[in-house]
C-alpha cells in the first residue's frame, strides 16, 4: 500500500473523508519528518508506516472535536497534531508552539515548503505566549499531565473556547487532581486505526465558562 492509500483508508476507517490533495498534502508532511528526522531527532518512531499510524492517523482522530477557527497547538514538536489539522482545514488558523529550536526550525521549512498559509510558528515557552483570550481550542498531545497543561495554558482560550488533551488510557488520577480553575465537559474514546492501546481526548473548560 501506498502512503497516500495506507493515510486515506486510515482516514476512512475512523468515518473521516479527506479529499485527494488534503491526503497528498499529508504525504508530503511525512515525506519531510522522514527526512528532517534522520538529523533532527524529531520523533523517537523511524519506521514510515509506524510514524502513519501513531502520528499521523492518532492526530487525524481529533478532526471531529475542532469546531473553532482559531487553534493552537501546544507543545506540538513536529506538528502533531497541528500541522496535521491545519493540512486539513485550511479554513481554520493554528498556531503551533514549541520552545525546542530543532522543532520549530523543522515547522518553519514545512510551512514554507508546503504553502501553509493558515500556520503560525511560535518558538517560546507557553507561559511567555502573549495572546491570551483568543483560542477556540488548545490542543495539545504531548504534556506530561493534566494539571501542568491547564497550569501554563489556563490564559489561553477565549471565554466560549476548551482545552483538548490527547492522552492514552483514561486519566483518572490526573483528572482528580485538576484544579478548581478547570472543569471537565467530556472525556471521548478515541478509535485510532491500526493502534491497539487505549487513546482519549479530555475536554475541558475554565470554570465559569462552561
Amino acid at each position: 500500500m501506498t502512503h497516500f492509500n495506507l493515510i486515506h483508508s486510515g482516514a476512512q476507517k475512523m468515518g473521516i473523508e479527506l479529499a485527494n490533495e488534503k491526503v497528498e498534502k499529508l504525504v508530503d508532511y511525512l515525506s519531510l519528518l522522514q527526512k528532517w528526522n534522520k538529523a533532527y531527532n524529531l520523533t523517537a518512531i523511524r519506521d514510515v508506516d509506524q510514524m502513519i499510524d501513531r502520528h499521523l492517523i492518532d492526530s487525524l482522530s481529533t478532526i471531529p472535536y475542532i469546531k473553532g477557527d482559531n487553534i493552537i497547538d501546544v507543545g506540538t514538536g513536529p506538528g502533531l497534531p497541528g500541522m496535521v489539522l491545519a493540512i486539513c482545514f485550511p479554513e481554520k488558523n493554528f498556531t503551533l508552539l514549541d520552545s525546542n529550536g530543532k522543532k520549530t526550525r523543522f515547522l518553519t521549512q514545512v510551512k514554507m515548503e508546503l504553502g501553509m498559509d493558515n500556520v503560525t510558528i511560535a518558538n517560546e515557552r507557553v507561559e511567555q505566549h502573549a495572546f491570551h483570550g483568543v483560542y477556540d481550542h488548545v490542543i495539545s498531545r504531548a504534556f506530561a499531565s493534566l494539571q501542568d497543561m491547564i497550569q501554563w495554558t489556563l490564559p489561553l482560550p477565549k471565554e466560549s473556547g476548551n482545552f483538548l488533551a490527547m492522552k492514552g488510557v483514561y486519566p483518572t488520577e490526573e483528572i482528580q487532581r485538576l484544579p478548581d480553575t478547570v472543569v471537565i465537559e467530556d472525556v471521548y474514546k478515541l478509535s485510532v486505526t491500526n493502534v491497539n492501546e487505549e487513546r482519549h481526548l479530555v475536554v475541558m473548560k475554565r470554570e465559569g465558562f462552561v
